[in-house]
């Protein structure tokens, strides 16, 4: 299969997923649902302003198409550390949305959704994630090691 994207896909990525909520529009599933390229869940995920909100996100990291590199990706720069601090959605209240997207990652990996490892990415190397050392003061659960670990696939795409 060819991964490419073209120009033109970049346009309706951007116009359909790329700072909606400042123009005050929704994120259409209709369009989302119609990629069949892994690739363009990743390029949505790495140009993503997470003030959108969690809504694109999370369906990305629960299609069968996201690669593990993309829900890593969305993990290390969702800013994991502080959110372990809370054990429930309930205890992290006003950030419930970030934690619930976290540990469905988690679950989705232990579950074994993400098999594809089509994309290479390193969390280590990418700017805007977080040290993977960090540990929160009050942690309360550890983030998987599996997690810290670079997603070794094929395709490398250069992140901002």
């Amino acid at each position: 299969m060819d991964y490419t994207v073209s120009d033109e896909r970049i346009a309706l990525l951007q116009a359909h997923f790329f700072e909606f909520g400042f123009e005050g529009r929704t994120p259409e599933r209709a369009v989302f649902e119609a990629i069949t390229n892994p690739v363009e869940y990743h390029l949505i995920a790495a140009n993503y302003n997470w003030d959108d909100g969690s809504e694109v996100l999370t369906w990305i990291v629960t299609s069968p198409l996201c690669d593990p590199a993309t829900a890593q990706l969305i993990f290390w720069r969702a800013q994991p550390a502080f959110y372990t601090q809370f054990t429930s959605a309930e205890e992290a209240d006003y950030e419930a949305e970030i934690y619930t997207l976290l540990r469905t990652i988690i679950q989705q990996w232990e579950a074994g959704t993400y098999t594809s490892s089509l994309i290479a990415y390193d969390p280590r190397t990418d700017a805007l994630a977080e040290d993977l050392n960090y540990h929160d003061p009050q942690e309360k659960w550890a983030i998987p090691d599996y997690l810290k670990q670079p997603s070794t696939g094929e395709l490398e795409i250069l992140l901002d």
